[in-house]
């Protein structure tokens, strides 16, 4: 009786350190969450498309079909960063009463609180860091969404007579600044944070009541 000959089965090479082949999207978002990733141990100024690629395992050519530069990148990055903003002012909003202080109040206490947590992110997005928004209209669009936030709750103020009405606008630059201002003034060392974050909450509510107190009727 001849034993019939077994086929001999296809071995499988696995191969060991080297990433699987991406997509034009997966590259893409693995270029910008390596980019993220970056942020959080190099400085700005340090990040290069070079470095950004060899993190994300994509060659240094390829992340050229994506960014023209590194500032095409951060404005991508940028986006990911307002997202991440409105997201925490959501969850901030949701522990006030919702009216009009608590709006204030809330907005002004997230904003800072975002910057201080994030600071290569804030550098990008509110410092304006190698980014040319007028150059990016989803970046333009989602970043001018934060002044319009607190344009809403300015006008929300003067509807319910807890602000005088009128100047708008005016009124909304003028918050928006001083508690640009103050962030500021802490991310670049001017100021020294609080140890117990229950004070630094109060130090800045105390800095956007006498922003509201002005605006008054």
């Amino acid at each position: 009786m001849v034993a019939k000959k077994r086929k001999a089965k296809a071995k499988t090479i696995t191969r060991v350190g080297r990433p699987n082949k991406m997509n034009s999207v997966n590259v893409r978002e693995a270029l910008i969450q390596a980019g993220v990733e970056l942020l959080e141990t190099t400085s700005l100024e340090e990040i290069s498309l070079r470095k950004v690629a060899a993190k994300a395992g994509v060659s240094h050519v390829a992340s050229y079909h994506h960014f023209e530069n590194k500032h095409a990148l951060f404005s991508a990055i940028a986006e990911i960063g307002f997202q991440k903003y409105f997201e925490t002012y959501q969850k901030e909003l949701e522990k006030t009463e919702q009216d009009f202080k608590g709006r204030y109040r809330a907005l002004g206490w997230t904003y800072f609180q975002f910057i201080m947590n994030n600071r290569q992110f804030a550098r990008i997005m509110f410092g304006g860091m190698g980014v040319e928004s007028n150059l990016n209209p989803t970046l333009s669009s989602v970043s001018r969404r934060t002044y319009r936030q607190l344009h809403e709750i300015i006008r929300m103020g003067q509807n319910l007579g807890h602000l005088e009405k009128g100047q708008t606008r005016e009124k909304t630059l003028a918050s928006w600044a001083m508690i640009h201002g103050i962030a500021m003034l802490f991310l670049e060392g001017r100021l020294q944070m609080k140890n117990d974050i229950n004070e630094m909450e109060k130090f800045i509510q105390t800095v956007t009541e006498y922003a509201y107190n002005g605006m008054k009727t």
